[in-house]
């Protein structure tokens, strides 16, 4: 190997060497650079691709490593954005449910108040009804009795058969 390099050497001179020595540092040995296996060797990757087929490899992975990763910021302030809007869709529609069920509450508890102060009534008429019973009917049936399960047949509160 030394004699050819001293063959070559006296017939193209030192210039010639130096000439082709940074010629093959930066273009590489012609062909070599097809074997993918010799490119990834760290120092012989870079005499057989040549320096500047590395560099500009090395160029485009740079570039593509920075648009991955403004390709992935976007992507992630897009995810990012539509959680946010999910949850803020979803706050409002819990706090729509949540201002009905006051509503309803309210109505429910307006209602009720109605049923108590119409169950209150009811009994005083009731308690009322009592104490003017005075008569020697006890358990006997009148007219009236009659008339009022007529009337309150079928009706909540008891059942007729």
């Amino acid at each position: 190997m030394i004699a050819i390099l001293g063959a070559i050497s006296r017939i193209i001179g030192l210039g010639g060497v130096i000439a082709l020595a940074l010629l093959v540092y930066y273009e590489g040995i012609p062909g070599a650079h097809r074997f993918p296996f010799m490119t990834s060797v760290p120092i012989i990757g870079d005499l057989t691709a040549g320096r500047v087929h590395t560099y500009a490899a090395e160029q485009v992975r740079l570039a593509t490593a920075a648009a991955k990763q403004q390709c992935d910021g976007r992507v992630e302030k897009l995810v990012s954005q539509s959680e946010l809007t999910a949850a803020n869709a979803k706050l409002a529609e819990l706090q729509r449910q949540i201002a009905a069920m006051n509503r309803a509450q309210a109505a429910f508890q307006k209602q009720a108040a109605a049923d108590q102060q119409s169950l209150k009534v009811k009994n005083e008429q009731l308690e009322k009804a009592i104490a003017e019973d005075a008569g020697d009917s006890g358990c006997t049936w009148t007219p009236d009795d009659f008339q009022w399960l007529q009337d309150n047949r079928g009706k909540a509160g008891g059942s007729a058969r």
